[in-house]
């Protein structure tokens, strides 16, 4: 993943061989083989590579309008992307089902005939109620997922995240921490496997997405209260962050755009 991830889909990462770093919102995850990764809506996310050793993984990304509303569950098969956990450990049973649906799924990628549809979505259902229960378990044995932390960049993330509304550059940041700009750009690369800049960038991008989601503000507006210099600017890194322009983004999420297209 060469850039920040960002989207309205819920996201499973399962890593089949190898070992990757995890970047997940102001954390760093390590993940082994037969984890599985869980990241929600919105959450800024970048995989990197942890050693020399290739890896395997399947990626599958989703919206629950995916199901139609008359697929009636009877409870929030959703609800475990909101425990707090990012990454689960499975057994080696569960890692067998996991890879089993995984690599059906992919198979039926591309055929849309009544029974594929109906099949991927029983898999994925199977999928969500599965990882549902094992995430439930984890938090009741209050086993939080692991962090590679870093106390600096703990802080200037948190920095970052307090002040993203105003003018943040390099030489300020490292100035707050009485560290070189060179050092702090070394240290959260190696740390995040994001820039300092595209982590700004990112936490701007997100705040200015809820904006044009949940208010009438012009773009102008959006662009001075998310810290982008000018529209322009903000226009350009935000299209590269979602692929789409402010207005684009702003008619697609609409209320009406979404009554039309929640029961696909």
């Amino acid at each position: 993943m060469k850039t920040f991830h960002m989207h309205k889909k819920y996201e499973i990462y399962y890593l089949a061989e190898g070992a990757r770093k995890y970047f997940i919102d102001d954390s760093v995850y390590p993940v082994n083989a037969g984890n599985i990764v869980i990241i929600g809506p919105d959450e800024i996310h970048k995989t990197a590579s942890s050693g020399d050793a290739p890896h395997t993984r399947y990626v599958l990304n989703f919206n629950p309008e995916y199901f139609g509303r008359s697929w009636d569950w009877g409870f929030d098969p959703f609800s475990f992307f909101s425990l707090g956990i990012k990454v689960l450990t499975v057994s080696m049973k569960l890692q067998g089902l996991f890879e089993s649906i995984f690599q059906r799924l992919y198979d039926l990628n591309g055929r849309n005939s009544p029974e594929a549809v109906v099949l991927r979505r029983a898999l994925l259902a199977e999928l969500l109620i599965t990882l549902k229960s094992c995430a439930e378990e984890q938090a009741a044995r209050h086993e939080n997922s692991e962090k590679l932390s870093n106390k600096t960049v703990d802080r200037i993330i948190a920095f970052i995240l307090k002040n993203y509304t105003s003018q943040l550059n390099l030489k300020g940041i490292a100035a707050q921490f009485y560290i070189s700009p060179y050092y702090l750009s070394h240290l959260f690369k190696k740390t995040t496997n994001l820039s300092v800049v595209e982590y700004i960038n990112s936490v701007r991008i997100r705040a200015a997405k809820k904006l044009l989601e949940t208010t009438g503000c012009s773009i102008s507006s959006i662009a001075t209260k998310t810290g982008f210099n000018t529209s322009a600017h903000f226009s350009r890194m935000f299209k590269l962050g979602t692929g789409m322009s402010p207005t684009q983004y702003r008619r697609y999420y609409s209320p009406e755009h979404k009554d039309k297209t929640a029961n696909p």
